[in-house]
């Protein structure tokens, strides 16, 4: 084996320790911890906000927390726009990570799902993703990665994760803003939103998958 093959194969290695050994230690950071973390940057928080959130899926660490984190440290409003922002980016991220590395950049996911998914998406494309996007009962990075695998225009990838997205940021800003307002009412009916919109997706997968397996190609 050629000595640039073997260098190049050992910086890889060390990178993956290196992102192994930073996702363990995020696992365990509280959304408030990263809003205190955030908030030290002061007027640049959203920007350090967003940066943080579009490389996130690089440690894979869950886009669910930090869509809280935007409610928890800006408010619904801003909260929301920044999530959307950050999470959509997130996604451009990932793509482009597969898109340049290809397999390499989803080893950890099983290969067997991986390729039946970059199936449907080459199939159904915009649509597939849109719906995949609207009702969560995929992994968030597991699509952005298989997306970037398959023959998915990058255009129709960020518009359907855009329109997709909407209605789950807007109810994890809720929940990260409810922990800070402290109101009973609103934590229920936040607490029912997410279960309209993110809990029942999960209980009800397979007659959710059967439906977008429905969806006619584009």
């Amino acid at each position: 084996m050629e000595r640039g093959t073997i260098v190049k194969w050992a910086l890889l290695f060390v990178m993956v320790l290196i992102l192994l050994f930073i996702n363990q230690r995020a696992l365990n950071l509280s959304p408030e911890d990263i809003r205190n973390f955030i908030y030290a940057a002061g007027w640049l928080a959203p920007v350090v906000y967003i940066i943080l959130y579009a490389m996130r899926p690089l440690v894979l660490f869950p886009a669910s927390i930090f869509s809280i984190v935007s409610g928890l440290a800006f408010g619904v409003y801003l909260g929301f726009v920044f999530a959307l922002i950050g999470a959509t980016l997130s996604a451009i991220v990932a793509f482009g990570v597969a898109k340049r590395f290809g397999e390499k950049a989803v080893r950890f996911h099983k290969k067997g799902k991986t390729e039946y998914y970059r199936k449907k998406f080459e199939e159904k494309g915009f649509l597939y993703i849109l719906m995949l996007r609207l009702i969560p009962v995929i992994n968030f990075d597991l699509i952005s990665y298989t997306a970037g695998l398959a023959k998915v225009k990058l255009a129709d990838f960020v518009k359907a994760t855009v329109i997709g997205i909407i209605p789950g940021t807007i109810v994890y800003s809720l929940v990260g803003a409810s922990l800070v307002d402290g109101n009973v009412m609103t934590v229920i009916g936040t607490v029912a939103l997410l279960v309209i919109v993110i809990v029942i997706p999960f209980i009800c997968n397979n007659k959710f998958m059967r439906a977008i397996e429905d969806l006619k190609p584009d």
